[in-house]
């Protein structure tokens, strides 16, 4: 079953094209500050590194958040538009479960965190069991200090929301951290929403549609609306109404 996967909710960003088991094509790229223009460009070279057409694909898995706003939708909206055009079937997975997904430690819970800006982490608890991934409770936005609070012991805290607030978690976790510089260095990637996304549809009852929980995951809104709200973003009518 050949997966085209989109990762793009966060700055680390990549595509990868996976056939069952076998890593087809994969490119990566940093996007920090721009507006999702490189995904496009980056999904038709690995199309055309590996020899394929969109016609070929059986499924497009892409993460859906928690994430950036911008590349969260660029992400949905990309691989929605394969999905119109080729007839493969969408399947949406949770950034922060991709994450944990990459971090293969066993028997102890896996805190995934996301830099939410604004000094807070989107947040989820993991721990793998018998091989599998299982989450221990839903996505959350917090300040980085709430999140030890929400753990019992132990805990590899992994992800760019752990990195740029290490101290900060060092001091309400205590000795119950377990930072590693792969952990801190962990990112999601195209090639772990490939793998969650055949496995969500192996969990489908026969003729059971996927596309269902295919829907953003934002947690908050957007901090364009909450400025808008305040007043702090004008409209350009105004100055004609005056």
């Amino acid at each position: 079953m050949l997966v085209l996967a989109i990762e793009s909710a966060t700055p680390a960003q990549s595509v990868a094209l996976v056939d069952g088991d076998r890593l087809v094509a994969e490119s990566s790229y940093r996007a920090d500050g721009t507006r999702g223009g490189r995904l496009l460009p980056t999904v038709d070279a690995v199309m055309r590194e590996a020899g394929l057409a969109p016609r070929d694909l059986d499924v497009v898995a892409v993460s859906v958040g928690p994430g950036s706003f911008t590349g969260v939708r660029v992400g949905l909206a990309t691989a929605k538009g394969f999905v119109l055009g080729t007839g493969a079937r969408l399947v949406g997975v949770s950034t922060l479960e991709v994450l944990a997904e990459g971090y293969p430690v066993p028997d102890i819970t896996i805190c995934a965190l996301l830099d939410a800006y604004r000094g807070e982490v989107y947040a989820a608890l993991f721990r793998r069991q018998g091989g599998l991934l299982t989450r221990l409770g839903a996505d959350a936005v917090l300040p980085p200090e709430a999140v030890a609070a929400t753990v019992k012991g132990e805990a590899h805290l992994i992800g760019d929301g752990a990195a740029r607030y290490r101290e900060r978690l060092e001091v309400s976790f205590g000795i119950r951290a377990i930072l590693t510089e792969e952990g801190l260095s962990a990112a999601p990637s195209a090639v772990m929403v490939a793998r969650l996304g055949l496995r969500r549809l192996g969990q489908l009852q026969p003729g059971e549609p996927s596309t269902a929980e295919v829907a953003p995951v934002y947690l908050r809104r957007a901090e364009a609306e909450v400025n808008w709200e305040k007043g702090l973003v004008k409209s350009p009518l105004a100055k004609i109404v005056r």
